[in-house]
Formats: C-alpha cells, structure tokens, sequence
C-alpha cells in the first residue's frame, strides 16, 4: 500500500533521503547475507565432515563394547561399569559475529586412570572406555557447530526477509511516491507559467489599449 503525502518540495526532499538510507541499509543487508551464505555453507561441510567421524568412532566404541561384553563376566563387567567414575569439566565459551552467538566446549578430564582392575575384563572393553573418554572433544566441538548452524539458519531467514521487504516493498513504493510528487509539481509548475503567461498577456494588451 503506498504511502500518502502532500505533494510539496519539502516532503520530497525527506523522500528522497529516506530512499537514499533505504537503498544503503539495502546493499549493507544484502552483502551480510552473501557473507552468512558463504559462511553457512562453509560450516555445514565441516559439520558434515565431523559428524561423519564421530559416527564412525562411535560405531567403532560400539563394536568394541559389544566384543568386550561378551568377553567379560557379568560380574566383572557390572563391577567396571560401577567403579568407572572417572570425572571430568565441561566449561564454554560464546563468539558473537553477525549477531550469531556461537557457543565453544571443552572437556578436561583428571589425569586418573579408570578405576577397575584391567585383569578382569577384555581388552576391548578396555579400548572402548578409552575412545569414548577420548571421543568427548570431538562430540563437544559436533554440538556447538551444529548449534551455530541452527542459529545461523534463522538469522539468514530473517536477514533474507529484510532484503525483500527492502527490495520489494519499501523502495520501489518510495521510488513510485517520489515520481507521483515530481509530476504533480511539474504540473504545479507549468500551470503557473502558464498563468503567469496569461498575466502577462492580459497586461500587455492593457497597456496598448491605453
């Protein structure tokens, strides 16, 4: 809906300006969401590329665990399951840029060794305590960068609404505004040449009549 004004000079020179901050806010807007999308996809081959790996160390965990399990006494395996206490500190930080907070984790653990007696159980259980304990940063890092990316997601979508109402809306309505005041003071103007053409004329005749 286009907006109405009086068609005067002064409120064209506000128009004009305001087209002027809208076509600027515009190009701003619209170089931010080139840089998100470059920025976007560039995260989601990485992401893809880490979780791709943390699949497979957890399936190899899996697979390890399973042979482990089956290799272990119930006993001995409900005992390791119970004295692994193993404690660890989980501590973030947040990155703001381009109005995305992106958190980052890290994991620090106590130097300790798990707490049961290696003679008791299989190897492969042992192994797959090991990678999980050591699978953690790789997790942490997986879920803050596929946190930025949801975050990313929804400040793309809102900076791609601002273009269109910017490229679609709001300036081709000024631009059409602008054009209706230009006309209607043109028309202003040569009806008041016209008049003054007239006045003149009418003088003229006047002073040659006398």
């Amino acid at each position: 809906m286009r907006v109405k004004v009086n068609p005067n000079r002064m409120m064209l020179i506000r128009l004009r300006r305001r087209l002027e901050l809208a076509r600027r806010g515009h190009k701003l807007l619209k170089n931010k969401q080139e840089k998100l999308m470059q920025n976007f996809f560039s995260l989601v081959k990485e992401t893809t590329e880490l979780r791709g790996g943390v699949e497979r160390e957890f399936l190899e965990i899996a697979a390890r665990y399973l042979e482990g399990r089956a290799a272990t006494g119930n006993q001995a395996l409900e005992d390791a399951l119970e004295l692994t206490t193993k404690r660890g500190t989980l501590a973030f930080t947040e990155r703001h840029d381009m109005n995305i907070t992106s958190p980052e984790f890290t994991f620090a653990t106590s130097g300790k060794d798990l707490s049961y007696r290696l003679s008791d159980t299989s190897p492969e259980l042992d192994a797959a305590f090991e990678k999980l304990l050591a699978s953690f940063p790789k997790l942490l890092s997986l879920v803050g960068k596929e946190n930025t990316l949801f975050h990313m997601a929804e400040e793309l979508e809102k900076t791609r609404r601002r273009v269109n109402a910017l490229e679609y809306v709001l300036i081709p309505d000024l631009e059409a505004v602008i054009r209706d005041i230009d006309d209607k003071l043109g028309e202003q103007e040569r009806s008041n040449q016209i008049r003054l053409m007239k006045i003149k004329a009418m003088v003229k005749e006047r002073g040659e009549g006398v």
